[in-house]
């Protein structure tokens, strides 16, 4: 039996069972309502994929900044994809968080400033990382455009928009002396696969 069906199943067992149970109830109706929350997902695995975006990809190119991935996420064509190794999300709303290994490490004239250990968080619509010891917003993630599908178990999530927060452009533009770097800088699309 597919993973997913299995875990839509779940759910459906578990909805069945807090209604039966409302339905048959005691006094304290509002506080069987409280107990109906939607089935969360605790994530397992595989990947978000980053396809830069060509203008930004060119305007860094033209100001000598390089982009490239740290281990274990991996450079491809379709883009640099990071290691999903945890987190979780609510079934339905896909409220939570995603988290990762690799990053991205940007370099110009012998200055690096290394971003690891993203963490998507579709609620607030940011990813975060770590720069140095520091945990600071990264990317804003706009999941207007969001298209959901399932593939063989797999949660896929497509058309995912990101640009640069005011954090990163303030201490990308202080590690390199430029100003290349611009707040809400459209950064590329992101597709996550994850399973649960």
């Amino acid at each position: 039996m597919p993973r997913i069906f299995r875990i839509t199943l779940l759910v459906a067992l578990v909805l069945a069972l807090a209604i039966g149970v409302a339905a048959c109830g005691d006094d304290d109706d509002d506080e069987a309502d409280t107990t109906t929350a939607g089935a969360e997902l605790v994530l397992t695995g595989e990947s978000t994929t980053l396809t830069l975006d060509e203008a930004t990809a060119a305007r860094l190119a033209a100001n000598d900044v390089e982009v490239a991935p740290v281990d274990p996420a991996t450079a491809g064509d379709d883009g640099i994809s990071f290691p999903i190794t945890g987190g979780t999300i609510e079934a339905e709303s896909l409220a939570g968080t995603i988290e990762h290994s690799g990053g991205l490490v940007f370099s110009s004239g012998g200055t690096e400033l290394e971003a690891t250990d993203f963490v998507i968080d579709t609620t607030n619509g940011t990813l975060t990382a770590t720069a140095g010891d520091v945990q600071i917003p990264l990317l804003n993630v706009d999941l207007t455009a969001l298209a959901r599908s399932e593939e063989e178990g797999t949660i896929v999530l497509r058309g995912i928009a990101t640009t640069l927060s005011a954090e990163a452009t303030i201490a990308l533009n202080d590690t390199f002396g430029v100003a290349v770097f611009k707040e809400k800088l459209p950064i590329g699309t992101v597709t996550v696969r994850v399973t649960a």
